[in-house]
């Protein structure tokens, strides 16, 4: 596994205080170090102004410097990962998703083979897994600790 995908709100970025986690860049500038290939992919279900917010953040941030591909999208989440590793050229079960929601990155992941890696913080941190969504292959409370699941 050495490609992940992460989610933007609440995995990466705090909406609610308007600003990355603590722990972002030391994580992604860790896992640039082992050599993963990092990509985003969010939905942005406030519109296209909020896709906008979001490029000016990982813009003033520097953060595409670590992103292989960045996507944000309105709607339809489910195909923004399928162009994502049809783009890279992945297998799906070379691919680890970061999500903080259980219904949407976690059950797509399981559904196609990924590993998959739950951020149970914040805003749906009890948006517990079942049969449909299915078991995180890991639970994390802070992206900090992908270090230790990876």
């Amino acid at each position: 596994m050495k490609t992940v995908i992460f989610d933007w709100g609440r995995t990466l970025y705090n909406p609610e205080e308007g600003a990355l986690f603590s722990d972002t860049k030391s994580i992604l500038e860790y896992l640039r170090s082992k050599n993963y290939t990092l990509a985003i992919v969010a939905l942005a279900t406030a519109g296209q102004s909020k896709i906008t917010e979001r490029m000016s953040i990982i813009e003033r941030e520097n953060l595409a410097q670590y992103f292989v591909s960045i996507k944000f999208d309105t709607e339809n989440k489910d195909k923004m990962y399928e162009d994502t590793l049809l783009e890279l050229g992945l297998k799906h079960k070379d691919v680890v998703i970061v999500d903080d929601r259980v219904m949407r990155g976690i059950t797509w992941g399981n559904k196609n083979g990924c590993k998959t890696i739950w951020v149970q913080n914040g805003k749906f941190a009890n948006e517990l897994p079942d049969e449909h969504s299915g078991n995180p292959s890991h639970t994390i409370t802070s992206i900090i600790q992908l270090r230790d699941v990876l």
